[in-house]
């Protein structure tokens, strides 16, 4: 089980750590999160597949 941290999502995503961790806050779309202590984490996997299903909403239907 491998996991991401908030700035490896920043990086993949390409918005700031502080824009990520907002999004979380609000509620607002982003990758399925967990938190261990005080850190939150995302498997990579479920980063994977959540951005695959973002893709496939933004391609135009034929």
């Amino acid at each position: 089980m491998e996991t991401m941290t908030v700035a490896e999502i920043s990086q993949i995503l390409r918005i700031s750590e502080h824009t990520t961790r907002n999004r979380l806050s609000l509620g607002l779309p982003m990758p399925p999160s967990f938190r261990v202590g005080r850190r939150r984490l995302f498997l990579r996997s479920e980063v994977a597949r959540w951005l695959a299903e973002r893709a496939n909403l933004t391609q135009p239907a034929n």
